[in-house]
């Protein structure tokens, strides 16, 4: 069972909402739904919830039988000892963000929309010129049974690649077929050049830092990353990220989707090589670069 509250919910998000679950209350959303789904419902209600709140509570093979999403909101996931638990903002981090947004209330609405504007534009700027690009390969599309085999990062300053990481991964078991097929990894190159989990988050997350990261389905590498920092019981990555396929599908049109190699030849990009790690934090890097052109 899958349960989604939302505020503020657009038109458009409701009619894809409706299609897969029942609207049993304003802004409530319930309804069985696989994980793919789910997982493309969550990244819609992202791109199109700017100023509401949504939740989203499903069930999970954990110890809490149960795990939760929440985007656009003052309360943070947690991780406590291995279980997901909600930090309350204090009163005084609330006023704070009140005293945010009153500052600009002496303004016209056009001076206002003008401040807001630039105030975007010099963060964009900036996340544009600074960031770190990550990229994962896995045995499968489920986290929850599923196992990361390869990862990589490309860290750019000033819009230019300064150093890359990449670990391959031990994963005790052989691969299927068409994840070979797909990839090019094989057992013998897990088995040889392969790390264990552990040692590969923990250089990755040494690696990354505070950075913002990108990616392409960011939110399919968020929760296998959140997975495998808990399962190695590491501190939750808490980095922000920039989705590329989300910026790609607000800003392109005409494109018959919104994969990484469909993008990389929209834009004149080589992507030879795609689906290994580093390869495709190199195509990504391209495609982001591209996109924050577009106005």
């Amino acid at each position: 069972m899958t349960v989604v509250v939302l505020t503020d919910c657009p038109p458009r998000l409701r009619g894809d909402l409706s299609k897969w679950l029942l609207e049993i209350n304003a802004g409530v959303y319930v309804g069985n739904i696989t994980s793919r789904v789910r997982s493309e419902l969550w990244e819609r209600i992202c791109e199109n919830v700017r100023h509401g709140h949504a939740t989203m509570v499903y069930r999970a093979a954990n110890e809490q039988k149960m795990d939760f999403l929440i985007h656009n909101a003052l309360w943070e996931p947690v991780d406590y000892d291995g279980i997901k638990l909600i930090r309350r903002p204090s009163p005084e981090r609330v006023r704070r963000k009140e005293r945010g947004s009153q500052h600009l209330s002496g303004f016209s609405k056009a001076a206002t929309y003008k401040k807001l504007g630039s105030i975007a534009d010099a963060r964009k700027r900036t996340q544009a010129a600074f960031y770190t690009v990550v990229d994962i390969e896995t045995t499968g599309l489920d986290p929850m049974k599923d196992m990361i085999i390869e990862i990589a990062a490309l860290r750019v300053e000033n819009k230019e690649p300064t150093s890359q990481f990449h670990r391959m991964i031990k994963i005790g078991m052989p691969l299927s077929p068409s994840i070979t097929a797909l990839t090019g990894i094989t057992d013998d190159e897990l088995e040889g050049c392969g790390v264990p989990l552990e040692k590969a988050i923990s250089d990755f997350v040494e690696f990354v830092g505070k950075d913002l990261l990108v990616s392409h389905h960011a939110s399919f590498d968020q929760r296998f990353l959140l997975i495998a920092c808990k399962d190695c019981k590491l501190p939750l990555l808490k980095n922000s990220f920039a989705d590329t396929l989300v910026i790609a599908r607000r800003k392109i049109t005409g494109v018959p989707d919104y994969k990484l190699e469909t993008l990389a030849k929209h834009f004149s990009l080589d992507a030879d090589g795609c689906h290994r790690a580093l390869r495709d934090c190199y195509i990504t890097h391209g495609i982001y670069s591209k996109l924050n052109q577009i106005s």
